[in-house]
């Protein structure tokens, strides 16, 4: 027995000794503060449920589709959708459990990539462990990777292929990029990049990655085109004519958006000018660290990525989301990393000031992350379980199971009402987009248009239209059925500028029903 107690200390003592093992520290420091943030905020994003509705839909037999017969292509991410159905077909399993498993496992493995690909690169230990803890410690990470969405499994893709790039497996890397496609095909610029940087330094070399990843992306494209008319996602479209075709912002202010978004942790408002400071010095470090790695082709597909989707993102002005942030924010982040580390090892500070400074660091992030965590719980409780997910179940429990309802958050009600939904962004209705084409962005006009059984509505639109206007078609042909209102918000007086209770407002919902129907 003491021998075998001898040979574990030996093994331990080696572990420690190692260059492995700081990181490996880091790596299950990140895994427990996703479990921790998962048990205080329960938080689940309202967009994920419209995926697992579909991935339900899939289980129970009626196809790749939203509503039951309504062929729309209304999820970007049909590797996701998949993987949550494979789950759902094992006996006792639940959608919100498969969604962060799989997305724990991701972020988990993904920082697994980014350590070996890192000392396949011989980057100085220091290096490696700024670049896992900023990756590990992030709060906006944390949200991202636990949050129900398929971001996690994008991101791991796109470190396992940056990591076959590394070692020179290119059929590989292609692979993995064909899945990333599968994941979401608006990352498409990721491949592109490899491409690029590949064609450039070896010249036709580069097909072996563009062909893998044609080929295994093709059979869904094939798919896409037969089975729902179009191999472009309809979300796409959607959102485009919704958000993005009205926003006539200067290029410049989405700009800003997109760069005060890039720092590690939540700033609160009150310290939203040392977040803007903030940023700008992450980004002024990545753009350093780039300067000195333009013959490092390896590193290089890092900053040329950035700027590629950077420029879409503002072009197209998709900032209203900061999930599609989340690639080209891990790709600064590991260039920052990698930034401090070098400079660090040209300041040469000591070992007891190194061990003071990552302790402080890492409490103020612990600090504020566990700020953004309070926010982040205060919406879950509100507006998700005390106003989206009750809403669901009372259609659900009260209306016919052939009722059409008019809305505009479709996750969460979608999913628990197990109705026809008609949603007001067009992302599964393709008849809203269509309207929303020929100029008709009024409430009343689609309510003429579609007849649905139920509308949904916040609950100071409708005290707007019963002040403004009584004959409005919502209150000559419908009537309020049912009310959730979990802050006790005033939509008479709902205060402004900062006294303005904007969750109280995205969390007070009214149902009105079909007075003609008998059935409210």
């Amino acid at each position: 027995m003491s021998s075998k107690l001898h040979s574990l200390n030996k093994w331990v003592g080696r572990i420690r000794s190692s260059h492995i093992y700081p990181p490996i520290a880091l790596i299950t420091l990140a895994l427990l503060f996703r479990l921790l943030w998962i048990v205080y905020t329960d938080f689940i994003y309202e967009d994920a449920f419209i995926t697992f509705r579909y991935a339900h839909q899939i289980v129970e037999g009626n196809g790749f589709v939203y509503n039951p017969g309504e062929r729309v292509y209304g999820t970007t991410t049909p590797l996701f959708t998949l993987l949550l159905a494979g789950w759902l077909v094992i006996p006792g399993t639940e959608v919100v459990a498969g969604a962060r498993w799989i997305g724990l496992a991701s972020s988990i493995g993904t920082l697994f990539f980014l350590l070996l690909t890192l000392r396949r690169m011989r980057t100085t230990q220091l290096q490696q462990l700024f670049v896992i803890g900023l990756i590990g410690l992030s709060s906006k990470l944390w949200v991202k990777d636990t949050g129900g969405m398929e971001t996690p499994l994008v991101i791991f893709l796109m470190a396992a292929s940056w990591y076959a790039y590394v070692n020179r497996r290119l059929s590989w890397t292609g692979v993995l990029c064909g899945l990333l496609l599968w994941t979401r095909v608006d990352l498409i610029l990721w491949p592109v990049t490899l491409c690029i940087s590949e064609t450039l330094s070896n010249g036709k070399s580069g097909l072996k990655i563009a062909w893998p990843t044609i080929l295994v992306y093709l059979p869904w494209v094939i798919f896409a085109w037969l089975y729902f008319s179009s191999p472009i996602p309809h979300t796409i479209t959607a959102k485009w004519v919704a958000y993005t075709q009205p926003n006539q912002d200067p290029y410049l202010s989405h700009l800003m958006v997109l760069v005060k978004w890039l720092n590690p942790v939540h700033f609160p408002d009150q310290l939203e000018l040392l977040g803007i400071i903030v940023a700008f010095g992450v980004v002024g470090v990545a753009v350093w660290k780039t300067s000195r790695i333009y013959k490092e082709k390896q590193l290089v597909v890092l900053p040329m990525f950035v700027c590629l989707e950077v420029i879409r993102i503002v072009i197209s002005r998709a900032t209203i989301f900061s999930r599609y942030f989340t690639p080209a924010f891990w790709a600064v982040l590991i260039l920052l990393g990698l930034g401090l580390g070098s400079l660090l090892i040209k300041v040469r500070p000591g070992r007891k000031l190194l061990w003071f400074s990552g302790l402080v660091s890492l409490i103020i992030f612990l600090v504020l992350g566990f700020r953004a965590a309070e926010r982040v719980r205060d919406a879950q409780i509100y507006r998700h379980d005390g106003a989206l997910k009750p809403a669901g179940l009372w259609l659900r429990q009260n209306s016919d199971p052939k009722a059409r309802v008019q809305l505009e958050p479709l996750g969460y009600i979608g999913y628990y009402a197990e109705r026809v939904m008609i949603d007001e962004v067009g992302l599964v209705t393709p008849q809203m987009v269509d309207l929303k084409r020929r100029g008709i962005f009024e409430l009343d006009q689609y309510i003429g248009f579609f007849q649905p059984d139920y509308i949904l509505i916040h609950c100071d639109d409708s005290i707007d239209i019963q002040f403004k206007d009584i004959n409005h078609v919502l209150t000559t042909q419908y009537i309020k059925v049912a009310s959730f209102n979990p802050r006790d918000f005033d939509p008479r007086e709902p205060g402004v500028g900062s006294s303005f209770d904007n969750l109280g407002r995205s969390s007070c919902y009214e149902i009105w029903g079909r007075i003609e129907d008998e059935s409210p």
